[in-house]
């Protein structure tokens, strides 16, 4: 037992990008569309077991590529970009990160410039969220990687435990949520739901952006690598490693934390915005959430929530000036020697002056739900995908033999893909 509790303690203390990972996700989703499609799904609790399907799926995922990364001693996209036509995987991952990253931003400004709007009655949400966004990106220059860490899973706890409190007040039926957790079941629209980037979007699709915001997209799993790289200096590392073991540990702790809240607040917008007949829509998308902390109390329902999501949104950006320009380097890398020879700080600044230049006219278009489910589908759910083949082929095909999977384990990761691309199959089929 000693020994045990040795060995977790000391997996433990790697736990650091698995944290960014979790917080960035809570804010860029979970917030909005998990108690969104509580609210509106029927039966009860009928959307639930997308959260189980996307921790086993996406952790199998996460895992088979990060660990062909650190016992290669190369980013998995440096192995990508010699696929041949040679570097065809890099090129379109790079098209579709410049094409529909700053659909992301433009969300997340959105939403930050309405929390400030909402708590100071003061301007409007447009010139707020573009300050906001200006303003971390000149502290994105100058943060640290730890100090990311640190506040952002301060400010998503809360956020979560604050859910978690909010659903054991109302007292919802928890054989049902159980239930929920391991029934696939395809839910149906409440008939009071009246929002039309609701009712006129296909619900598989709905749920679909859940799934794609579950402990991040396919760019945010490229940039986990990258921080795992940083951790192991880019050398290879064995296969019976105490860095790998934590790499699992920092994984397991990232998507338990996610799926916590995730259930947490899908539902709570069952029970306490279902109840209300209430879904986040339109440009406010988080005004409505205030009902599931004030069912704790007033107080914070008012002026805490906010504020937390103001914190975990701003870091959310923040996290994002080091994760995207690190994801988009990894990609583009491997594809020109002339990239490599560009500093890291240097690159970032290219990059963040794009993201911010082409994501503030996308504000003015007042539809953040769509332009939040068109990103989550093509990098969360479709890329996703692809990168598990991807990882899978790479740790059997181009690891030496004692590091490969071995039959068993071969077996599980191809059901996870399978599933997976059935998934994908169902979300274009069903309406």
């Amino acid at each position: 037992m000693n020994q045990l509790v040795r060995r977790f303690i000391s997996s433990v203390k790697y736990f650091g990008p698995g944290a960014i990972l979790a917080s960035m996700t809570i804010g860029a989703g979970n917030i909005v569309l998990a108690p969104r499609v509580g609210a509106w799904a029927l039966p009860a609790y009928s959307a639930l077991w997308i959260v189980t399907f996307a921790v086993v799926t996406k952790g199998l995922t996460a895992y088979m590529a990060t660990r062909y990364s650190l016992l290669s001693g190369e980013h998995i996209m440096t192995l990508f970009a010699r696929v041949r036509p040679r570097g065809w995987i890099n090129i379109v991952s790079i098209i579709i990160g410049f094409a529909l990253l700053p659909f992301m931003i433009a969300t997340f400004l959105t939403i930050l410039g309405n929390v400030v709007t909402s708590l100071t009655n003061v301007g409007n949400y447009l010139v707020w969220g573009v300050g906001i966004g200006l303003a971390i990106a000149c502290l994105g220059f100058v943060g640290t990687l730890r100090v990311m860490e640190v506040v952002q899973l301060v400010c998503a706890v809360f956020l979560a435990l604050g859910a978690v409190v909010a659903v054991f007040v109302v007292h919802p039926d928890w054989l049902q949520v159980i239930q929920g957790l391991f029934t696939v079941h395809i839910p149906q629209v409440a008939t009071w739901v009246t929002a039309e980037d609701i009712v006129t979007v296909p619900v598989m699709l709905q749920v679909a952006a859940v799934y794609g915001t579950m402990n991040g997209v396919y760019p945010d799993f490229t940039a986990y690598i990258a921080w795992w790289r940083q951790k192991t200096k880019e050398q290879k590392i064995p296969l019976k490693s105490q860095e790998l073991s934590g790499m699992k540990m920092d994984l397991f702790l990232s998507l338990l934390i996610v799926a916590f809240f995730t259930v947490a607040f899908m539902v709570a917008g069952t029970v306490i915005l279902g109840q209300k007949q209430l879904v986040p829509n339109g440009v406010d998308l988080i005004s409505t959430q205030r009902e599931i902390y004030s069912a704790i109390n007033p107080f914070i329902g008012v002026y805490l929530y906010p504020l937390a999501v103001l914190v975990v949104i701003g870091g959310t950006i923040y996290a994002g000036m080091d994760a995207v320009p690190r994801m988009i380097k990894s990609w583009a890398d491997p594809l020109s020697t002339r990239v490599q020879k560009v500093s890291f700080k240097r690159f970032q600044g290219y990059i963040v002056l794009y993201l911010l230049f082409v994501s503030l006219p996308l504000m003015v278009i007042e539809k953040p739900i769509i332009l939040m489910t068109l990103y989550l589908l093509m990098t969360g759910v479709f890329g996703m995908g692809l990168l598990g083949w991807g990882a899978l082929w790479a740790n059997q095909r181009h690891l030496p033999k004692d590091q490969r999977f071995g039959k068993g384990m071969v077996l599980i990761y191809l059901i996870s893909n399978i599933v997976v691309t059935v998934f994908i199959v169902a979300i274009l089929v069903i309406r």
